[in-house]
């Protein structure tokens, strides 16, 4: 987490991005039920989703985002927190509670939301402000859990990249002989 970088925030870059980060949570949780609600239905979901454009508020955000395609299984993984965060950020969100840039329980409150949702959009939201990387840098989070391993196996696989920020882990019980476990297995992610 990095709510430590949000203390560099002003208070208006901090609450419109609240109310941003507020209504995209809303959003993608309409959409996720509204997608649960078809399968249960015996609809098929596409094959592939289209690619969605997100646009920041350019008075809370550096950068902008790359048309995205929502990442429903880290949705699905964080659906409670994001519910949950949406709920404390409520009062913020609409107006009935100011921002104070120094409250250090909103700012992890904050960094959580923007972490998940990042986790969701696969693409950095970074704050006016903060010394990180600029909004729609990719993230790629990877997770792989493996009763047993006799190959090799990768939490994230990649073949380029070319930027962005990567974490992958690896969880086995057994690893067999000749087995190989990497949390990252990649040829160039960054530019060389």
């Amino acid at each position: 987490m990095e709510p430590f970088t949000l203390a560099a925030v002003g208070a208006i870059a901090l609450t419109e991005g609240i109310k941003f980060l507020y209504g995209q949570a809303g959003e993608l949780l309409k959409g996720w039920r509204a997608r649960k609600g078809a399968a249960e239905a015996g609809a098929t979901a596409a094959v592939e989703d289209e690619p969605i454009r997100v646009e920041l508020p350019p008075a809370a955000f550096q950068g902008s985002l790359q048309p995205v395609v929502v990442r429903y299984d880290a949705l699905s993984r964080l659906e409670k927190d994001i519910k949950d965060l949406s709920k404390e950020l409520a009062p913020y969100a609409g107006g009935f509670e100011d921002v104070d840039p120094a409250d250090r329980g909103l700012l992890d409150r904050v960094d959580a939301m923007r972490l998940s949702l990042e986790a969701v959009l696969g693409q950095r939201l970074t704050f006016v402000g903060e010394s990180r990387p600029t909004s729609g840098t990719p993230v790629v989070v990877g997770e792989a859990v493996i009763k047993e391993i006799e190959g090799r196996v990768a939490g994230v696989r990649a073949r380029m990249l070319a930027g962005g920020n990567v974490s992958g882990t690896v969880r086995a019980d057994i690893v067999r002989p000749g087995g190989e476990a990497y949390g990252v297995d990649a040829d160039v992610i960054g530019s060389p």
